[in-house]
């Protein structure tokens, strides 16, 4: 009875202080372009279109992930309106939802300790946490996953009835994920799930995880919906299969972010700050501890093997994106989780000691390092390296006093300050947005009116304007396929239906700038002098962020 309390209490606990830390400014910031205007969007369209099938963005198919975030959005538009923080719920649902999980298992994988440090270690690490702040798929698809393999390897340690609820949410889970972002959801659990099972030669285990079973329920989740898109369109199965996931993949052709194979080494020091300063140890403690006997320490085994994997996987190709390596993350937070509660009471010991110490001497350098951010963002750089100082100073009294749990509650109070800093001022940093060019724009344009994006697309313009605009590009040149940018996304979803009234050539805009009738132009400033060469008469209704927003007429006739 007391364990059960304490269980209770610990989730009670885990869940208040985190819907506060993650919800509070949850909305405080436009949104962040390409991706948060993109599929918020996608969700938008949902709702306008009533079709919950086929993804589209601006009216195009929009095909390269798969529609649960999708369903996701639309459903927080329909209970809460196209606000920011809306279209951040899920995402930040997601986050503390992944940190809980993360206790329950470290829990009975180690101890209640363990599982504890672990949640709130995960839950402070800046990548993880801004993630959750971010309306995209990488932090979703990374805690599906990270149920997935959280949930089989408490399965199988788990005794009685137990063991087959945990075995079948780590399929529902798996399913989930792939229904996010696709086969990454089912690689990753069967590859690290079956590495560990050859490295321990523990075959039997495969006649105790309900494998039939498992991939029966994996199927009934996954492929009604990629029967139906199929269906509503013909193209889909090999267009997502092979040119998304396994082509895009493996090909060496120029993506976004083109990378050296050790890119996220510094993501991961920097992105797991400040725990950072444990990794290594809690790797050599870990690596140890399975060489002495891997059976006996099957969990550290799996985390190990768990981490490599997801780190392998994602430095293969050529392109990456700093938020793929997040389904690492939950591993890594087990790891230092497991190492700190076993150092606990020995704050005497020499990691102990050399991790506290650069802690003190990461937080001295980041306080520095702020300094370097754009100057809009001043009134928050004094804040973040106060808070810095004050937890280089607290720490070095308790190193002194030999104190781990008064150190443990400073950093988590100044890294949940530091970020909440961070998040406060994210508003700032938002460089690229068109929010308030559109809230000029809706007041005053009427509703048949057309918006058109000249030579570049703003995402961020249709979801806040409620309203598809058109686009205008050179749609046969012969580059389109070697440029991972908007115009290859909505190019790649042309011939899924006509677009003809929606991307159109430069001749047929012209033909309506010309016309009678009011249309509005959104235009990057570097566009300008290309524009000037078809016409010097044109009405300037605002300029935001390097983007203009101009008309043909001054008012509608």
């Amino acid at each position: 009875m007391a364990i059960r309390s304490s269980f209770i209490l610990d989730i009670i606990f885990l869940s208040i202080i985190l819907l506060v830390f993650y919800f509070l400014f949850l909305g405080s910031y436009p949104l962040f372009t390409p991706d948060e205007g993109r599929y918020s969007e996608v969700a938008r369209e949902m709702i306008a279109t009533g079709d919950y099938i086929t993804p589209r963005v601006n009216g195009v198919a929009f095909l390269d992930k798969p529609v649960l975030y999708y369903w996701l959005q639309a459903a927080a538009i329909k209970l809460f309106g196209i606000q920011e923080w809306a279209l951040r719920f899920f995402p930040a649902i997601f986050g503390i939802f992944g940190c809980i999980i993360t206790y329950i298992c470290g829990r009975k994988l180690f101890d209640r300790r363990t599982g504890l440090i672990s949640a709130l270690v995960l839950a402070t690490t800046p990548l993880y946490f801004c993630a959750a702040h971010y309306a995209n798929l990488d932090l979703e698809v990374a805690v599906l996953i990270s149920c997935s393999l959280l949930f089989f390897m408490t399965g199988i340690q788990t005794a009685g009835r137990s063991r087959h609820y945990f075995l079948f949410l780590a399929y529902l889970f798996s399913a989930l994920a792939f229904l996010t972002k696709g086969l990454i959801g089912i690689v990753f659990p069967a590859m690290i799930g079956g590495l560990w099972i050859i490295f321990l030669s523990q075959w039997r285990l495969l006649a105790k995880i309900h494998l039939l079973k498992g991939l029966i329920l994996f199927a009934m989740i996954v492929l009604p919906w990629y029967y139906f898109v199929q269906k509503a369109n013909p193209q889909f199965l090999h267009y997502f299969f092979v040119e998304q996931q396994v082509t895009r993949f493996l090909s060496t052709a120029t993506f976004n972010n083109p990378t050296p194979l050790w890119f996220y080494l510094p993501i991961i020091l920097i992105g797991f700050f400040p725990w950072t300063s444990f990794l290594v140890q809690a790797f050599a403690n870990t690596i140890r501890l399975v060489f002495k006997s891997g059976l006996a320490h099957q969990t550290e085994l799996f985390l190990l093997i768990w981490t490599i994997v997801v780190f392998l996987f994602f430095s293969i190709p050529h392109s990456k994106m700093v938020t793929y390596i997040l389904p690492i993350f939950p591993a890594l937070s087990l790891l230092v989780g497991k190492y700190l509660s076993s150092a606990w009471e020995n704050t005497k010991s020499p990691g102990m000691v050399i991790g506290m110490i650069c802690m003190i001497l990461l937080c001295i350098v980041f306080a520095c390092l702020v300094f370097f951010i754009p100057e809009k963002f001043t009134q928050h750089l004094e804040i973040i390296a106060v808070i810095f100082i004050v937890q280089a100073l607290f720490l070095l009294t308790c190193i002194r006093k030999k104190k781990l749990l008064p150190a443990f509650i400073i950093t988590m109070i100044c890294t949940m300050a530091f970020l909440l800093a961070l998040t406060n001022g994210a508003n700032y940093l938002n460089q690229n947005s068109a929010k308030s060019l559109v809230i000029t724009l809706k007041k005053v344009m009427k509703p048949d009116e057309e918006v058109i994006h000249y030579f570049k697309f703003f995402q961020d313009v249709p979801i806040y304007l409620e309203k598809n605009v058109i686009i205008v590009a050179d749609w046969t040149s012969a580059k389109i396929p070697y440029r991972d940018n908007w115009q290859r996304e909505l190019w790649y979803g042309m011939p899924f239906q006509d677009t003809s009234s929606i991307l159109i050539d430069e001749n047929t805009f012209w033909q309506k700038w010309q016309g009678r009738k009011r249309v509005f132009v959104f235009l990057g400033e570097n566009y300008l002098d290309q524009f000037k060469t078809h016409t010097k008469k044109y009405y300037v209704i605002g300029e935001e962020n390097g983007i203009l927003l101009i008309s043909n007429q001054t008012r509608s006739p």
